[in-house]
């Protein structure tokens, strides 16, 4: 479902089905051509609706974040709303982005997915590959980061290690 599809009279009783909110990405510089932005666009538009239309009843996509910055704070940015995100009731954070991000170990999402996380599986169609990774997520259950601290042991916050 769309943030927008959402009625507030309804959320009580959603919130518990709907665990997992898509962040959208789309990777703008700023500096791109307009028929540039717009196939960006397009390009996010298609990866998110492998991650929308299956699971459309345990997902909510939120508004996308168009323009990544390079400065080192972006991530701290992108890490802030995730956080905010769970705050609000969310248990998985899966950010989509129509391009690789730069240092996905930066972010706190729990799975970033992207078109170069398709090449990884080139014996599987892109819908598999996203199944898989979204399976994936949900199999594998969420520790609370301050457990993990005073147990010592450490846990990727990613999925994917692209």
């Amino acid at each position: 479902m769309k943030f927008s599809e959402i009625r507030e009279s309804e959320w009580t009783s959603l919130q518990p089905f709907l665990d997992t909110c898509l962040l959208p990405v789309t990777g703008l510089r700023g500096d791109e051509q307009p028929w540039e932005a717009s196939r960006a666009l397009e390009q996010l538009r298609d990866v998110l609706e492998l991650v929308e239309i299956p699971y459309k009843g345990r997902t909510v996509t939120y508004p996308a974040l168009h323009y990544q910055g390079d400065h080192p704070s972006y991530a701290e940015y992108i890490n802030r709303i995730c956080n905010k995100l769970r705050s609000s009731g969310f248990t998985y954070i899966v950010m989509v982005s129509s391009i690789a991000l730069e240092n996905e170990n930066a972010y706190e999402a729990d799975l970033i997915v992207h078109p170069l996380l398709f090449d990884s599986f080139k014996d599987m169609t892109h819908k598999a590959v996203i199944n898989e990774q979204i399976q994936e997520l949900w199999r594998v259950q969420r520790v609370d980061p301050d457990t993990i601290k005073a147990s010592g042991t450490h846990v990727s916050g990613n999925v994917t290690n692209s």
